[in-house]
């Protein structure tokens, strides 16, 4: 069992309640490799969380019992919203000292939820009517400092936050732990013996430029940095929600982005961080949540992208080229580039998520949509039976297409067109009502002859549960 794998197994285990982090060994805390070149980040100073009721949460989880009990003494007296620092107190306590957290957990709350953390993460997310204390944020700082001191960096008390961070967790993995892939080599489709038909990719069509990512890889690593076309992307795969998303990799002024893996969850969807300032960027949403550019108010601009089979991507555009995996990155992680390999190995690992919605199957497939503000989730089950779908979303007329053949999922403005399938081969052309035909392209649908492209919507495939979780009001076709 690698590294990485054994940390997340001892982080899950930690979610479950079964341990604490201090129960973690040390030769599976301290054995994760950092990436094959260690990034330089900026110096941020760390921030220390002032005020009595943090002085008592450390005095809670200390190894003294006489301390322990006099400080959840005072606490108990205290407010309800000390329940939100307590429970990170809780997560990071030693086991002696957990009775005495705990205890504390249901005297603030008036609630028996038992001893898991867990659930007690999930009570804590839901009262939406507690703010947690002044100096929060350096809190949640000072305790992620134990899996990793650059957190108390990122979380620094003068920090922009754009997110309740008290729904804000360990994946289980240190800043980096799970190394993004920079500018990857790629190579043409014909040299690409690393590849089954039926391996998944991810299509990008940029600037003229057609370039594949084996989701087999990706499934890994979670996240890539990349130029298409002339334009930086990162690729950032939330392998927890199932949604792989393409971002424009440039800030406001034009300037490249780069991107890792914070090893930090919210609401079960990964955390992105820009190497330039460590702020922490959200996979599903591309805003800036955590630190300066969220202070700028930062939004990455979504690109369109297809996941797709690699038989069917190279067969549609056989100038296509594909990123080659590094064998030595295998070797130095213990990644098995396999399709399913990554999958098999998180097997049961999961990070509920306390807002929750029955209206799908928690971990049914969808193909997710924002326009202008409104979110639609359109079920894969209810795609492959109908394969076109006509609708209207956020003011913009929209058609959706499933090809069949790879169960890829396009999505395009119509204009006020109706369209049909011409027929139950590989779909590759739509016919309008008016007799135009149009092309099934990355970029838009295509008319065969003069006139504009229809341009293409940019969406993405998830896991209904952290669809819902970002977007409760979200519509469901």
């Amino acid at each position: 069992m690698t590294p990485n794998v054994l940390i997340r197994t001892a982080a899950m285990l930690a979610w479950l309640g079964l341990i604490g982090p201090a129960e973690v060994p040390a030769q599976i805390r301290d054995s994760e490799e950092p990436p094959a070149v260690t990034p330089a980040y900026p110096t941020l100073a760390p921030g220390h969380a002032d005020g009595p009721v943090y002085d008592r949460l450390r005095r809670l989880i200390s190894n003294k019992p006489k301390v322990r009990r006099k400080a959840a003494t005072v606490l108990g007296k205290g407010d309800p919203a000390t329940l939100i620092p307590l429970v990170d107190a809780y997560f990071f306590a030693p086991r002696e000292a957990r009775p005495d957290a705990l205890q504390l957990l249901e005297q603030l709350s008036g609630e028996q939820l038992g001893s898991r953390y867990r659930d007690w993460f999930l009570y804590v997310g839901g009262r939406q009517d507690l703010q947690p204390p002044p100096g929060y944020i350096a809190w949640k700082g000072e305790m992620f400092s134990r899996i990793d001191p650059v957190y108390e960096r990122i979380l620094s008390p003068t920090a922009t936050v754009r997110l309740r961070l008290q729904e804000v967790q360990s994946g289980g993995v240190r800043l980096d732990g799970i190394p993004a892939i920079d500018d990857p080599e790629s190579v043409p489709a014909d040299l690409a013996r690393f590849m089954r038909d039926t391996d998944t990719v991810f299509g990008v069509s940029l600037g003229g430029e057609r370039r594949a990512y084996p989701v087999k890889v990706l499934s890994w690593h979670e996240l890539l940095n990349d130029t298409v076309g002339g334009q930086p992307v990162t690729l950032s795969f939330c392998t927890l929600c199932g949604s792989g998303i393409l971002y424009s990799a440039v800030d406001e002024d034009g300037k490249r982005l780069m991107f890792g893996t914070s090893g930090l969850l919210y609401r079960s969807n990964k955390l992105m961080f820009d190497r330039a300032t460590l702020s922490l960027w959200s996979n599903l949403t591309g805003e800036a949540v955590v630190g300066e550019r969220a202070e700028e108010g930062a939004q990455l601009r979504m690109l369109p992208m297809t996941l797709t089979r690699w038989e069917v991507w190279r067969e549609r555009y056989p100038d296509t080229s594909i990123m080659r995996p590094d064998p030595a990155a295998a070797q130095r992680t213990g990644y098995r580039y396999v399709e399913g390999a990554a999958d098999q190995a998180r097997a049961g690992v999961e990070f509920p998520v306390w807002r929750q919605s029955d209206a799908l199957e928690r971990n049914a497939r969808i193909y997710a949509l924002t326009i202008n503000g409104r979110a639609k989730a359109y079920p894969l089950e209810k795609l492959r039976s109908e394969r076109l779908v006509q609708d209207s979303l956020g003011g913009v007329d929209i058609v959706l297409v499933l090809d069949p053949a790879s169960d890829a999922v396009r999505a395009y403005e119509r204009a006020g067109l109706t369209f049909a399938t011409p027929g139950e081969g590989p779909l590759r052309t739509l016919r309008a009502a008016d007799g135009t035909t149009w092309w099934i392209a990355e970029e838009g649908l295509a008319p065969d002859g003069d006139g504009d492209l229809l341009p293409r919507v940019p969406g993405h495939a998830a896991f209904w549960f952290g669809w819902y979780a970002f977007y409760p009001e979200t519509a469901v076709y």
